[in-house]
């Protein structure tokens, strides 16, 4: 789920999707994905009402200022436009918001700067403050994953009740610490399996009220996307590689200059991009129809074609109008993926409840603002 101030609809406003929707068939799922119960035909779509021209005028003033403020400005570029695109997502006829307060986002900001100032200028005088720089990095990046996430999760609202995650920081050491060495270990293998397991990690310890997500997809569709994917990318850079070949024995140039080695960047650079798009879209799908809210669930019905179509269109027209264009692509991306998610209730969401503060959540309210941060994850 990102957005300026403007008039950002009330979150909490209360309505029902229109007839048209709960008449709407629903989409075929792709092979090896759960089927869909008998009363799918009461699931409604996602719909994003934002438009290239309003976001272009976000993105101009955002850029803009950040850079007349040396990034100062960052942290409210960064909530006016997740205000922006999360109101303009609407689900059942109502909007989500996102309320975060910038003096946050810039603390983490300064934070991160911190680390690299740290690393990259005193480092250069006094190496081991490198050394000790990336050491607390490395330490320090379970807390960050999940202060993050709970930021985020505790400024986005739905129906006037605010997301929550639970912090496991003992969970965020073995996703972030443990299984890293497992990686290694493995030569690479247990990759695939480790993005699962950072997915699983977010999505089951957020809720929305008091109702709690889950996620059990099964691991094969991870491995065979990032395989798929994986070849793609060296397929396109094996193509770079005998342009190097030729050069090197075809024409007899042993070291090519820098305009003679472009080729060979754009087509790995544009083999990593497809290999990359082809893995989300392939597990886009896979990922929402093992989401659910409780008992209530999610379906996708993404087509990976299209979005690699997508996505180099939107790649071409960003480099053709030096980056004029990036607004638009953004906004055709949240609107192809809007229509690609359905919900599926299992009952009214108003069974959904507030957390009452007779519940301790005050006390937790509080110190989620608090400690709560954002470091760009």
């Amino acid at each position: 789920m990102d957005s300026p101030p403007h008039s950002a609809p009330d979150a909490s406003s209360e309505g029902g999707p229109s007839s048209d929707f709960l008449n709407e068939q629903p989409p075929q799922l792709p092979a090896g994905e759960p089927a869909v119960s008998p009363e799918v035909d009461a699931s409604v779509p996602f719909a994003f009402h934002g438009t290239a021209r309003e976001y272009f005028r976000i993105w101009i003033v955002n850029t803009l200022l950040s850079l007349l403020t040396c990034g100062i400005f960052f942290a409210w570029a960064k909530v006016r436009k997740r205000r922006y695109l999360r109101g303009s997502t609407e689900l059942l006829g109502n909007r989500f918001d996102y309320r975060a307060d910038p003096v946050r986002l810039l603390i983490g900001n300064l934070i991160v700067a911190l680390f690299f100032l740290g690393y990259g200028i005193f480092g250069a005088v006094y190496p081991p403050v490198r050394y000790g720089t990336i050491a607390l990095i490395i330490l320090c990046l379970p807390w960050i994953v999940v202060r993050s996430l709970a930021f985020n999760a505790h400024n986005t609202v739905y129906r006037g009740m605010r997301f929550r995650y639970k912090p496991s920081l003992a969970g965020a050491v073995g996703v972030y610490l443990l299984q890293p060495v497992v990686i290694v270990l493995t030569l690479g293998i247990y990759y695939p399996a480790w993005v699962r397991a950072r997915q699983k990690f977010a999505v089951e310890n957020h809720r929305l009220g008091d109702a709690y997500f889950r996620f059990d997809p099964p691991g094969s569709n991870f491995y065979a996307a990032y395989l798929l994917g994986g070849l793609i990318l060296g397929g396109i850079t094996a193509i770079g590689a005998f342009y190097l070949f030729g050069l090197r024995f075809g024409l007899k140039i042993t070291r090519p200059d820098l305009l003679q080695m472009l080729p060979y960047f754009a087509l790995s650079g544009l083999g990593l991009f497809i290999g990359r798009h082809f893995i989300f879209a392939s597990l886009f799908n896979h990922l929402w129809n093992h989401t659910h809210l409780d008992d209530h669930r999610f379906i996708a019905s993404m087509k990976v074609d299209r979005w690699l179509g997508l996505q180099l269109s939107n790649l071409g027209a960003i480099v053709l109008s030096c980056g004029l264009l990036y607004p638009w692509a953004v906004i055709r991306t949240l609107r192809y993926k809007a229509s690609c998610i359905r919900f599926q209730p299992a009952g009214p969401l108003e069974k959904i409840e507030y957390l009452a503060v007779s519940r301790g959540n005050a006390l937790g309210d509080t110190a989620a603002e608090f400690v709560g941060l954002d470091f760009g994850l």
